[in-house]
């Protein structure tokens, strides 16, 4: 890459943060829009805090190996139990020395301000 300083420079993008509304982290995560994009819980437990430690961030590797089994037509009970989405190839297939859904982070404007101040908080004091 050129510097501003006009010289050429190595460099190592790593990503660290994603940041997104809640469908486009579900596109990104490849899961349905009634899951977490993080984590595998299922759609019931999701808000239920004495579970939440039980559950893990997704597996990277099992998400992509799914997928691919997805694409070639071998597609298992697994595929939909898992909560999966067909997105394929994601942009995050490639990317060295990183897990997207350690990625993600809340998108404040959105699900803060717009979520919890302007639809909850606004609809309980009218």
């Amino acid at each position: 890459m050129t510097c501003a300083d006009t010289k050429v420079c190595w460099i190592f993008p790593v990503l660290a943060v994603y940041v997104a509304d809640y469908p486009e982290q579900c596109l990104v995560a490849c899961c349905m829009e009634d899951r977490c994009p993080e984590c595998p819980i299922p759609p019931n437990k999701r808000g239920e805090h004495q579970d939440s430690k039980s559950y893990v961030s997704q597996n990277q590797e099992e998400v992509m190996d799914l997928l691919r089994l997805d694409l070639l037509g071998s597609c298992s009970v697994n595929f939909k139990a898992h909560g999966c989405c067909p997105t394929y190839p994601p942009f995050w297939m490639d990317l060295p020395h990183s897990n997207i859904f350690t990625c993600f982070t809340p998108n404040l404007l959105h699900q803060l301000h717009k979520g919890v101040f302007k639809d909850h908080l606004v609809q309980w004091c009218t």
